[in-house]
């Protein structure tokens, strides 16, 4: 009996620096589980696309003006609680507040480490039992 392939993931990439939504967008291309749907330039704007881009994994900056990551992470997992949110930071994750643990995050991932196969484990871990798309 053949197994089930997971379904593809939608992301929404938010980040205030254009090249680094750049380097996701091209990180994602070569990973067959995981698509870029959108991208948003702070948590304001994550916020103001999400329904509309319907996400199922939300890779979120920590640190952005305005609506910093870790309140639009809160604000995401309040109003759509499935959706699978990994913060990530050029600060290492033993570096930051404990707010970063607590917000709802069902991941936070270095910068440096951040690659297709750590984003598709994230994934594989989180996601939730059924997605429909």
């Amino acid at each position: 009996m053949n197994a089930v392939p997971a379904p593809r993931a939608r992301v929404l990439a938010v980040d205030d620096v254009a090249a680094f939504r750049h380097a996701i967008r091209t990180l994602l291309r070569t990973n067959r589980r995981l698509e870029l749907v959108c991208d948003a330039d702070s948590g304001e704007g994550a916020l103001a696309v999400i329904d509309d881009c319907d996400p199922d994994l939300v890779l979120m900056d920590v640190r952005m003006p305005g609506m910093g990551g870790i309140a639009a992470t809160r604000a995401i997992k309040a109003r759509r609680p499935a959706t699978v949110v990994a913060l990530i930071s050029t600060t290492h994750p033993s570096e930051l507040s404990s707010e970063a643990a607590t917000c709802g995050a069902d991941a936070i991932v270095w910068k440096p480490e951040l690659r297709p196969g750590v984003l598709e484990a994230i994934w594989l871990r989180h996601r939730p039992p059924q997605i429909s798309h």
